[in-house]
């Protein structure tokens, strides 16, 4: 039975935007490869790095939302871990991926009174 998954992928910015179009089909080949099923696909463009990651400085930004069995997860990862376009990449369950959707109020934090032992941070819902 397939799982449905979602993945922030971070490809090396370099090239035209059909070299870009391309990195993606590689991107979303292994999955097609081991019977899944990318439902959606969408490019979030090109940003600036905060710090180098892999020798860049900006990448090109990309999700996709797929099924696929829950054993082939590791296969996946391996063969994405092997392509030499993809700098970073994160991988989620819908569930984990929908608790921490995008259009979710981000969490708030307030500082404690301060005193030597409340020099962290309280995390509040």
């Amino acid at each position: 039975m397939n799982r449905t998954y979602e993945a922030l992928v971070i490809l090396k910015a370099i090239g035209t935007e059909a070299e870009q179009a391309q990195s993606v089909a590689r991107v979303e080949e292994p999955v097609k490869k081991l019977n899944g099923q990318v439902d959606q696909s969408t490019s979030w463009g090109r940003r600036r790095f905060t710090y180098r990651i892999a020798r860049q400085q900006e990448g090109y930004y990309h999700w996709l939302r797929f099924q696929i069995e829950p054993q082939r997860l590791d296969e996946l990862k391996r063969l994405l871990q092997l392509n030499e376009s993809i700098v970073r990449f994160l991988i989620l369950t819908q569930d984990e991926a929908s608790a921490s959707s995008p259009g979710a109020d981000p969490p708030v934090f307030s500082e404690r009174p301060s005193g030597p032992a409340s020099r962290h941070r309280e995390y509040r819902e």
